[in-house]
């Protein structure tokens, strides 16, 4: 009995849209007007220094990259690029 239950929460699970909360990578990048390239470009404008990271995700319901850049003085920081617009926002 415990196993048909199982089963059957688990059906219900991944045929829920739930997982349509989630945007991909892919989905992302379609929608940005800024390349990745371009948003490391305005991130290390911001923060000189070498980019050793650069994702892309959601951030208060905006598509933004996050690129970490490793500065002159070895210390890493996070420079926020909006996908949309550009702009760029320091990690505090």
């Amino acid at each position: 009995m415990k196993k048909v239950l199982a089963l059957g929460l688990l059906s219900v699970m991944v045929s829920s849209p739930a997982w349509a909360l989630f945007e991909t990578n892919k989905q992302l990048v379609e929608t940005a007007q800024i390349t990745l390239e371009e948003a490391v470009h305005r991130a290390l404008k911001s923060v000189p220094g070498k980019a050793v990271e650069v994702e892309i995700g959601k951030e208060d319901g905006r598509t933004v990259y996050e690129v970490e850049i490793v500065d002159s003085n070895k210390k890493t920081q996070k420079v926020y690029v909006d996908a949309q617009s550009g702009q760029t926002k320091m990690d505090k």
